[in-house]
């Protein structure tokens, strides 16, 4: 959780501060997109705009401080305007763990940019932290349980045997949600994916000359 970082003012503020901004990203990217296949829902409600007042939900923003997962409000969208057999919307909902995972990546050039100039280390620490939390959103977001991303791209796309699935686990309603994320995050499944993407920023970062 955030909050853990109390004793390093630094690394809570700057962690903090990427993760406000990776929440509010992740609706004005998903929005974007869905302005270019022609759903403005998004766009006329507000969402294109860097507002938080518009874009954070305050269940959302308190549990990312207490268990270092939040979300910001949801997008509305409206599914009679996409083509493709909801390939189309399906790339609306992906683009929020994209969202994620290029905040992540830009705060870890950041933190390196920091080092490499012979800056403050808990300056880097404050990024890498930050980055470390954006992707596991995005991790998180990746699967189908419901509400989460994942999960509304799986009924956009999915044949009827994938939407029943997702609806049977959303069906559970909170318990099913943490159940499932308990055996995901125990038997190791979202760390290593986080580990991965990690890794591949970090492996791109270091082809920059002088980082």
């Amino acid at each position: 959780m955030i909050l853990s970082y109390f004793d390093n003012p630094t690394v809570l503020v700057i962690s903090a501060i990427v993760m406000i901004i990776a929440l509010i990203f992740h609706n004005v990217l998903q929005s974007w997109v869905a302005s270019r296949y022609g759903d403005n829902n998004p766009r006329f409600a507000g969402f294109m705009r860097f507002d938080p007042q518009q874009q954070l939900e305050p269940i959302g923003v308190l549990l990312l401080f207490l268990l270092g997962f939040g979300w910001p409000k949801a997008i509305p969208t409206n599914s009679r305007n996409y083509r493709g057999r909801g390939n189309q919307e399906a790339l609306v909902w992906y683009a929020g763990p994209l969202a994620y995972l290029l905040v992540a990546f830009c705060s870890m050039l950041v933190g390196t940019l920091i080092v490499a100039a012979g800056g403050n280390v808990a300056l880097y620490q404050g990024f890498l932290v930050a980055a470390s939390y954006a992707v596991l959103h995005a991790v998180i977001n990746l699967f189908p349980v419901y509400p989460l991303d994942g999960a509304k791209a799986a009924l956009a796309w999915g044949n009827a045997d994938v939407r029943r699935l997702v609806q049977q686990v959303a069906s559970w309603g909170l318990i099913g949600f943490i159940v499932v994320f308990m055996v995901l995050s125990y038997t190791g499944i979202i760390g290593r994916l986080q580990g991965f993407f990690l890794g591949v920023f970090q492996s791109v970062i270091g082809l920059i000359p002088g980082l």
